[in-house]
């Protein structure tokens, strides 16, 4: 048997060529092609855990693979329910692996379900909204605002015989809005004067319709027309119950029909930022980074407008564009997944005949997302190659958590991970070190990645959250 060193070396020198290699092999192409296959046809949380092929491959590439039995609590996980305290689970798991599946496998509810009125804890804003009526169900919406389409179109049929040109139309705000409607243009700007907006209303009508009845009978059907556009941008709502699948197909069309029916009432990135549901498609179609979350509306609003021309999002072929580059962006999501299985496949696979090997190729991937000491010491396969390297004894892993990081970050400079060649040089002595204190093959790691010997305790994962983490 080669040494832990030797056998690194020969995967890492070309660590792209072992990964295609392991992809290739018949079972692992088989397990790959039936997730791709099947996937996307998941619709609820019962659908993904009750099916112990998709579920099983999803674990292992999350290097989850150990706790599959575990259905119950992953249930738990997925759903990101809180509990009678309002705790959520996976936000208490300080195992940054639950988040991360959690996140790529998005079973959680999202908006308010709109058959129910909203409900206000504050009788003033209760009020307010009783008064605007958006705390009403979404039919009795519905029907308050095709009431409005219909009072609307007669006003257009009650006024034709007083307009005789657009400053008429300007002049009047009802009839200005119901005309801007109707042409598509974008409601009146409180800085723009009468004349300002009857020549923006010129540019797009003629006034003359008014003394024409069959031209006029076609206005009122364009403006009936643009509103039931409307109703599914203004009224509709995007809702998701808990359970069912975000990254489903059939999810991923109804995101894209909300998108087009929301996309005649945006004209900058504000409106985007407006409505979380948009700004989420946006932020997938961009590949903006989950951190844009943290920022306050504005500067998510001007890095959106950096990067998008949101009026060139009215014309329907550069929208269908951007929503093609949604899908592909929801499709890479599912090839990083099997991407994630070949690698932990590959590890599990080498670890079987050389444990110290497939330590360093999970040190290899992880350790550049290692913020502090404490994210090294939560992971107990992390902290067993620096226990390694630094020639520290078993028992040290049972002393003082604090003291454990102080010793690291005396030794070690963590941001030096970061660094390819650093973390390469860090890597190699690594496995010297270990084939050292490692004379005959065995496999005393096991435990470090979960092995079957290792029970699952849920009290151990919440006492992590003891732990000062900087995160991992």
């Amino acid at each position: 048997m080669s040494s832990t060193a030797a056998q690194y070396q020969i995967i890492s020198r070309d660590i792209s060529k072992s990964l295609i290699n392991k992809a290739a092999e018949r079972s692992v192409a088989l397990e790959t092609k039936y997730f791709a296959d099947h996937i996307g046809s998941v619709k609820s949380v019962d659908d993904f855990i009750g099916n112990a092929r998709l579920f099983a491959f999803a674990m292992r590439a999350f290097g989850l693979e150990d706790m599959t039995y575990a259905k119950g609590f992953m249930k738990k996980v997925l759903l990101g329910e809180p509990d009678a305290n309002g705790h959520i689970l996976v936000n208490r798991l300080q195992d940054s692996r639950y988040r991360d599946f959690a996140n790529a496998f998005n079973f959680r509810s999202y908006g308010e379900d709109p058959s129910k009125p909203k409900t206000f804890d504050n009788p003033e804003i209760a009020a307010m909204m009783e008064a605007i009526g958006s705390n009403k169900p979404i039919e009795q919406r519905r029907s308050q605002y095709d009431n409005q389409t219909e009072r609307d179109a007669q006003y257009i049929l009650d006024i034709a015989e007083h307009v005789k040109s657009a400053s008429d139309i300007a002049a009047d705000r009802k009839l200005s809005s119901i005309i801007r409607t109707a042409v598509g243009l974008p409601p009146a700007s409180e800085k723009d004067d009468i004349a300002t907006q009857a020549s923006q209303i010129e540019s797009k009508f003629d006034a003359a319709t008014f003394g024409n009845p069959t031209a006029l009978n076609q206005l009122v059907d364009q403006f009936v027309e643009a509103r039931k556009d409307g109703r599914r941008a203004i009224v509709d709502s995007y809702f998701r119950p808990a359970g069912v699948y975000a990254g489903s197909d059939a999810e991923t069309e109804k995101l894209v029909t909300y998108f087009k029916a929301k996309a005649g009432t945006l004209y900058s990135a504000a409106d985007i930022v407006a409505d979380g549901v948009l700004t989420d498609i946006v932020w997938t179609t961009l590949g903006l980074p989950a951190t844009t979350a943290s920022k306050d509306s504005d500067a998510q609003a001007a890095l959106i407008a950096k990067k998008l021309d949101v009026l060139t999002l009215r014309d329907p072929r550069t929208l269908s564009q951007f929503l093609d580059r949604f899908k592909d962006a929801r499709n890479a999501a599912r090839t990083a997944t099997i991407d994630a299985y070949v690698q932990q496949t590959l590890e599990s696979d080498v670890g079987a005949e050389d444990q110290g090997t497939r330590l360093a190729l999970y040190f290899r991937r992880q350790a550049g997302n290692v913020k502090s000491a404490y994210g090294i010491l939560a992971d107990k396969a992390l902290a067993e190659v620096v226990r390694t390297v630094l020639g520290l004894s078993p028992e040290t892993a049972r002393s003082n958590i604090d003291s454990q990081a102080a010793m690291i970050n005396r030794k070690i400079d963590i941001s030096s991970f970061k660094d390819p060649e650093k973390l390469d040089k860090f890597i190699k002595r690594f496995t010297i070190m270990w084939d050292q204190k490692n004379d005959t093959a065995s496999t005393p790691t096991l435990s470090l990645f979960g092995g079957s010997d290792s029970g699952f305790d849920t009290g151990l994962l919440l006492k992590l959250q003891s732990i000062r983490l900087g995160g991992h």
